[in-house]
């Protein structure tokens, strides 16, 4: 396989294993459903509120001689009901779901999960709030 296949597996490795850790939190699932209204990708008819993974961009970040890697993923949240503190909140519980996770990767080591931006606004059509949550996850080869 080439260098570029493994980064994009393990990228890809590393995606689903966050979205299935989000989607299993107890806190996410007491305000967006059980299971988690989390998502990859855009759905035909949503319910209200939830979660897309709007971006996720990956970088090469090696030190000291170990392949590393660096993710930056953006959820962004959706709601119609609760304005932009039922945002906000949601948020919070994005942000410390992040804080707590340990995340289990064949052949990579989550160094760092950190979330480094959110920001809650109403949408143009004045229909919805819509919430942003920047992360970054550095991983690195494991051992």
């Amino acid at each position: 396989m080439s260098a570029d296949g493994m980064i994009w597996s393990a990228e890809m490795a590393l995606q689903q294993s966050f979205l299935t850790a989000l989607q299993a939190d107890p806190n996410l699932q007491a305000l967006l459903g059980n299971p988690a209204r989390i998502f990859d990708d855009e759905t035909e008819q949503p319910a209200f509120p939830h979660v897309v993974l709007e971006a996720h961009t990956c970088e090469d970040r090696g030190a000291s001689g170990v392949a590393g890697q660096s993710h930056t993923l953006t959820l962004a949240v959706r709601s119609r009901d609760g304005g932009r503190a039922a945002v906000k909140e949601i948020i919070g519980a994005l942000r410390a779901a992040c804080e707590g996770m340990e995340l289990m990767l064949s052949g990579q080591r989550v160094v760092l999960i950190q979330p480094l931006y959110g920001d809650a606004m109403r949408t143009p059509d004045l229909r919805e709030f819509r919430g942003l949550l920047r992360i970054r996850i550095i991983t690195e080869e494991a051992a």
